[in-house]
């Protein structure tokens, strides 16, 4: 028994001074750092060249910047040889990864204001970030604005750009000037072209709504020349308007469906599929 505790006092004083360790290692910068030094806190301008797309194995080798961070260069120029392609965040195309990809810790965390040709980094941004051609990111909280295209694992707040704009997971206002894409999303969707989702709560405008990909459920009201969603509680506008109910021009509806939101697991998400196509006719579509 004394055994069994002496180990456990031995091996809680390790994990404490490995901690204390990370918390020496860390270096502070004022005015200006570069935010490609690892373990380091800046406060004020921070600067540097590119951006790593990696996530951080270790909470020490975050690096924090607090106030202006400016990236004049970065990979996003490589979209102007038409050759070469754009570094970016690799975001898991499988449902099955997502809470895995979003668990993930970032390399670098911004508070404040992000200025750059194009962000294109493992970061979690807080406050805004604007980009002249293209942004990757792992999570924005605030307002993210680029050029051709803006994208997050989480985006909290206003996400902009004037091509296309994606997040996994949505709360605010996405607008793209011509796509939007999201898999699970509450708040406002507005694009020239389309609008993608898998679950979304709110509203969504645009000249086509759900048309491209296969959505499960949508809340709210969608307005277009072509709304669809297999689970609907809400109104759709447009010419042509699909839902598990019915598909009717100009509008239709449905309001018997409890608000519409995603299955935690795969056997909730099986069980949740049949129940929608219970009254639903065999056919062909």
């Amino acid at each position: 028994m004394k055994l069994k505790t002496l180990l456990m006092i031995a091996s809680l004083l390790i994990v404490l001074t490995a901690r204390s360790q990370d918390v020496q290692k860390r270096k502070t910068r004022f005015p200006v750092g570069l935010y490609t030094t690892e373990n380091s806190n800046i406060y004020g301008l921070s600067v540097g060249i590119g951006s790593d797309i990696r996530e951080a194995k270790y909470s020490v080798s975050v690096v924090r910047s607090n106030g202006l961070r400016i990236e004049p260069i970065s990979q996003s120029l490589l979209f102007f040889t038409l050759i070469f392609p754009i570094d970016m965040v690799n975001y898991p195309s499988e449902e099955a990864d997502y809470a895995t990809f979003d668990k993930k810790m970032p390399n670098e965390i911004i508070n404040g204001i992000n200025l750059s040709c194009g962000t294109n980094a493992f970061a979690n941004v807080n406050g805004i970030t604007l980009s002249a051609i293209t942004q990757s990111l792992k999570n924005t909280n605030g307002i993210a604005i680029a050029g051709l295209g803006t994208c997050a694992n989480r985006s909290n707040g206003v996400q902009i750009s004037f091509f296309n704009t994606s997040a996994l997971y949505s709360n605010g206002l996405m607008l793209g000037g011509f796509q939007t894409n999201v898999y699970k999303g509450r708040g406002v969707n507005l694009a020239f072209w389309y609008n993608e989702y898998k679950y979304y709560d709110g509203l969504m405008i645009s000249v086509c709504n759900g048309v491209m990909t296969k959505p499960e459920a949508f809340s709210g009201l969608q307005i277009g020349i072509v709304n669809r969603t297999k689970k609907l509680r809400g109104i759709q506008i447009g010419l042509w308007n699909v839902n598990e109910k019915r598909s009717l021009p100009f509008i239709n509806w449905n309001f018997s469906n409890k608000p519409p939101k995603s299955p935690k697991t795969e056997s909730e998400r099986t069980k949740w599929i049949n129940q929608s196509n219970i009254n639903k006719p065999s056919t062909n579509n």
